[in-house]
């Protein structure tokens, strides 16, 4: 049975966005595109829509495939997935997060054309006060000045620029942000029919504590009700309504939701990954899969903590049913037979496992910006 997620102007959506970084014509530089397939001169970094990924591929890969689509140059090293925005859609007003992913290209072409824009060059720094001038990829002598489609590719071509200066070109790395894991999910669709949408933003976490100081690590999962196996605490990013709102973005739906639904306040530590499942896009009007942005999280009271798991009937939501408590080790095991409430759980809960404390992603990486 496939699963169907209805757009709700309530709820934000998930996007990427591309830095395409290059030294074809001997200094830093980064490749604009122009917009709505060409009929619009107004410049902006590639991406946006995306297809939802293919079995065993992740939101870097088609990442990959979207830039190539709409410049017609190959990607010769992916960097993966560094920055998290929030933002708006210039079409609907919708509340959306790019995820900004990085790519070293050469200027070869991939043979395959591109889907009708013009591609274009910008040197570092141009665009990041909404001024500046690009150069026609492949014919410099056209220049053009970079009015932005939307603004906020000010805050991208920030980003690209501080890439490019903190860029190691004898490595094609950079260490300026860390690289993002992106987890591959099995499609929860009965087609294969991939349109071009985008994904429901999720935030969830996954809750470690030490119950004293005798005792190894352990979590504490939530069981809904009606529901065969417990799962994180989390769920949907909300769009920002007043100054009231407190779900606006990963973060702050992390801290939200895990209060509201463990019944004590929590704190995230660093990003475990992030996560795409696709699901069945039936028309316009539905997403095409589920970005969930999973975080390590603490208790922020270990007094709370106990009172809850003690009082359960004083704290659980009511569309909750209990609390489950495991050492790591009866966690990993739990993983092991995929016996948790949604399909990307399991596979970001061996993220957790695979990659040490250090190697988890500082929430620096998602950053702010300014637009409400």
């Amino acid at each position: 049975m496939s699963l169907q997620i209805k757009k709700d102007p309530n709820y934000a959506e998930s996007s990427i966005t591309f830095i395409g970084i290059t030294r074809y014509y001997g200094r830093p530089q980064y490749i604009l595109i122009n917009s709505d397939r060409g009929q619009n001169p107004k410049l902006k970094f590639p991406g946006l829509r995306f297809r939802a990924p293919k079995p065993g591929q992740t939101l870097e890969d088609v990442a990959v495939e979207r830039f190539q689509e709409q410049t017609g140059l190959e990607v010769q090293k992916s960097l993966g997935l560094r920055a998290v925005i929030p933002t708006r859609s210039r079409h609907d007003n919708q509340w959306i997060f790019r995820n900004i992913f990085l790519g070293f290209v050469e200027g070869t072409e991939t043979g395959k054309g591109n889907d009708g824009r013009q591609v274009y060059v910008a040197d570092s720094g141009q665009g990041i006060g909404g001024s500046g001038f690009a150069f026609r990829f492949g014919d410099t002598s056209k220049r053009v000045p970079i009015e932005w489609v939307v603004p906020d590719n000010q805050v991208v071509s920030r980003i690209a620029t501080d890439i490019a200066y903190h860029f190691d070109w004898h490595k094609l790395d950079t260490s300026w942000f860390k690289r993002i894991p992106c987890i591959s999910v099995p499609p929860q669709t009965e087609t294969d029919e991939r349109r071009l949408g985008c994904g429901l933003a999720v935030s969830s976490m996954l809750l470690v504590y030490r119950p004293n100081e005798s005792e190894i690590l352990h979590t504490v999962l939530i069981k809904r009700k009606r529901d065969n196996y417990p799962g994180y605490a989390g769920g949907k990013i909300e769009t920002p309504k007043s100054v009231k709102s407190l779900n606006l973005d990963p973060i702050s739906c992390c801290v939200k939701e895990g209060a509201e639904e463990f019944g004590f306040s929590t704190q995230p530590l660093g990003l475990i990954g992030v996560a795409c499942t696709p699901t069945e896009m039936l028309s316009e009007d539905y997403h095409n899969s589920i970005v969930n942005y999973c975080f390590v999280a603490r208790p922020t009271n270990l007094l709370q903590v106990r009172d809850t798991l003690k009082h359960p009937e004083r704290y659980l939501e009511g569309k909750m049913e209990s609390y489950v408590v495991e050492t790591l080790d009866e966690f990993r095991d739990r993983i092991k037979r995929n016996e948790l409430r949604m399909p990307d759980m399991p596979y970001l809960g061996n993220s957790f496992f695979n990659t040490e404390p250090g190697e988890k992603i500082p929430l620096t990486q998602i950053i702010d910006s300014g637009i409400i």
